[in-house]
């Protein structure tokens, strides 16, 4: 019973993070610009650093913000990725489902781009291999754990140690 709570439970998180990135791709382009744009005054004004001259220095491109978002969105959904495959999969992992964890991160970056060309806003390859590269981080990180996790069991279980 626990188990199946926790697909359902993973399923919804990927569900909400889906939707999350998508919605932020179907705002329309000045929307989307005054979003980032207030995040990054708020993260100005919580570091308040000003140069030698006494004038505040520009902390945080907006631009660079933007794609940090897209990485961050992308990492979480690769983490939640992981994790799903994990459960469904019997907690073992193969290259099989390495791929397929893979190709639906890199479908939804694809997806995410392409709702960006209904909004008005132009589609860039960049942000795909960001958006990628962003979840593959994620799965590496869970897998990285997992086999951790594994091997720290199968050690207990080499020496006797329950």
């Amino acid at each position: 019973m626990k188990h199946k709570i926790s697909i359902a439970a993973c399923v919804l998180l990927l569900a909400v993070t889906v939707g999350f990135v998508f919605n932020n791709s179907a705002k329309p382009t000045a929307e989307s610009q005054q979003a980032s744009a207030a995040v990054a005054n708020k993260i100005e004004q919580i570091v308040q650093k000003t140069d030698t001259g006494g004038t505040k220095t520009e902390l945080v491109s907006v631009n660079y913000l933007r794609k940090a978002a897209h990485a961050v969105e992308f990492f979480a959904l690769g983490l939640e990725l992981a994790v799903f495959s994990l459960l469904v999969g019997r907690r073992k992992y193969s290259f099989q489902k390495l791929w397929n964890v893979l190709s639906v991160a890199l479908f939804v970056a694809v997806a995410d781009e392409s709702i960006q060309i209904l909004s008005g806003r132009g589609p860039k390859v960049r942000d795909v291999l960001i958006d990628f590269c962003g979840a593959a981080v994620g799965i590496a990180l869970v897998l990285a754990l997992h086999y951790i996790w594994i091997s720290c069991r199968k050690g207990k279980r080499r020496y006797g140690k329950n």
